[in-house]
């Protein structure tokens, strides 16, 4: 498979690694929110929205809930 280059994002990787904080705080607010509420729902759009970008971008389905170290990182071709 051909690697994806995408134009204004260099590295992925890093730019997702650096929502890493943001999509831990929505987590957080979700859990605050009644499970299955109209907040809650809300907040787990942003995240599965956060959650797909990274896979679209990175190519890594789980890029969220690895470390860095643990990342399937290719060089480009």
């Amino acid at each position: 498979m051909a690697h994806a280059r995408f134009p204004g994002i260099s590295d992925p990787k890093t730019a997702f690694a650096k929502l890493r904080p943001y999509r831990d705080e929505l987590l957080r607010m979700a859990h605050s929110c009644r499970p299955f509420g109209s907040d809650y729902l809300i907040m787990d759009a942003a995240i599965k929205a956060l959650d797909t970008a990274s896979y679209h971008f990175t190519r890594e389905p789980d890029f969220f809930s690895l470390k860095l170290e643990q990342s399937r990182s290719r060089p480009p071709p």
